[in-house]
C-alpha cells in the first residue's frame, strides 16, 4: 500500500504564510504520516517562479521518503511564468501534461492543470452569447495571464492531452488532479449575484468530466472552487474537492484560525 496525499488553493502569500514555516511543517507532517506521494494541485502563490521554488524546498526537506509533485492554478500563473514555460516540462516535480507511475502498484496519477470553456456558466448567458471572454479581461486576475490563444482553444489542449494520457494508461487505475472544475455537479450557481454568475464561465469545463467519467477514471481532485464538499461518486468516478481557500479577516472560508489545521483538514488521502 501507497499512501497519496493531495491538497490545493493553500494560497500560501496571500493568506501571510511563511514558505519556510511550512515547508518545515508540511514536510515533518508527511514523513511522520507515512505519505510516500504529494501532489498540490495548484494556486500556492500568485507568482510561478515562488511556486516552483517552494516546492523544490519541500522535496528537498523530505528527501527520499516522499515524492513531491505540483501543477499550476490561475493565480500561480498570473507572474513571472510565459504561456509556453506554463505549457513545458519545466521542473521535473511540475506535473502538467505529464503521469506519473506509483510504483509497485497499477495507479497512475494524471496531471493537468487545466482551463474553462465557458461551458459551466449558466445555459441562459450561454444563449444569450455573454462576452465572457471581455468580462474576463475587465473583472478577472486572469486578465494578467499571459495566454496567446483563446480560452476555448487552451481548453481543447487540456482535453486533447488528457485523452492521450488516459490512452497510454489503459488498464491502469488513474487518479486524475486538475486545477479547475471538470463537473458542473458541484458547481453553485446565484441568479441574484450577476457577477459570480459571470464568473462561472471562468471555473473549468464540463467536457473534462465527460471525459473523465467515460473513461471510468476513479479519482479526480481538483479545486478552485474554495468550497469544500464531500466526496462525490459518479459512476466508477470520484470526485474530491477540498481546498484549503483564504483565512482572510475580510474573506475566511476556514474552520479554524490555524493554516496548518486547515491544510491538514483538507488534506485528501489516497492509497495505490
Amino acid at each position: 500500500m501507497v499512501k497519496l496525499g493531495f491538497s490545493v488553493d493553500n494560497h500560501f502569500d496571500v493568506n501571510h504564510i511563511a514558505s519556510p514555516a511550512a515547508v518545515t511543517r508540511i514536510a515533518a507532517y508527511l514523513v511522520a504520516h507515512h505519505y510516500q506521494v504529494y501532489v498540490n494541485a495548484g494556486d500556492s502563490f500568485n507568482d510561478f517562479a515562488l511556486t516552483q521554488h517552494f516546492y523544490q524546498a519541500l522535496q528537498q526537506a523530505v528527501g527520499d521518503a516522499v515524492v513531491i509533485r505540483y501543477l499550476a492554478g490561475n493565480h500561480d500563473l498570473v507572474k513571472n511564468v510565459s504561456y509556453q514555460t506554463a505549457q513545458s516540462a519545466g521542473s521535473p516535480l511540475y506535473l502538467h501534461e505529464k503521469t506519473y507511475p506509483v510504483p509497485h502498484t497499477n495507479t497512475v496519477i494524471i496531471g493537468n492543470n487545466g482551463w474553462y470553456d465557458y461551458s459551466l456558466a449558466p445555459a441562459a448567458l450561454r444563449a444569450q452569447g455573454a462576452d465572457f471572454a471581455q468580462w474576463k479581461r475587465a473583472y478577472w486576475i486572469d486578465a494578467a495571464i499571459d495566454q496567446p490563444v483563446a480560452d476555448e482553444a487552451r481548453m481543447q489542449r487540456v482535453l486533447a492531452s488528457s485523452r492521450r494520457a488516459l490512452a497510454e494508461a489503459a488498464g491502469k487505475r488513474v487518479i486524475y488532479v486538475t486545477h479547475f472544475v471538470p463537473t458542473a455537479r458541484l458547481m453553485v450557481y446565484s441568479p441574484a449575484h450577476p457577477r459570480w454568475q459571470m464568473a462561472t464561465a471562468l471555473m473549468g469545463s464540463r467536457h473534462l468530466g465527460a471525459l473523465l467519467e467515460r473513461a471510468e477514471v476513479a479519482d479526480v481532485v481538483f479545486g478552485h472552487l474554495h468550497r469544500r464538499d464531500p466526496a462525490l461518486q459518479v459512476g466508477a468516478t470520484t470526485y474530491h474537492h477540498q481546498p484549503m481557500g483564504y483565512g482572510l479577516r475580510r474573506l475566511n472560508e476556514w474552520r479554524s484560525d490555524d493554516w496548518f489545521a486547515e491544510w491538514a483538514a483538507t488534506l485528501v488521502t489516497l492509497e495505490a
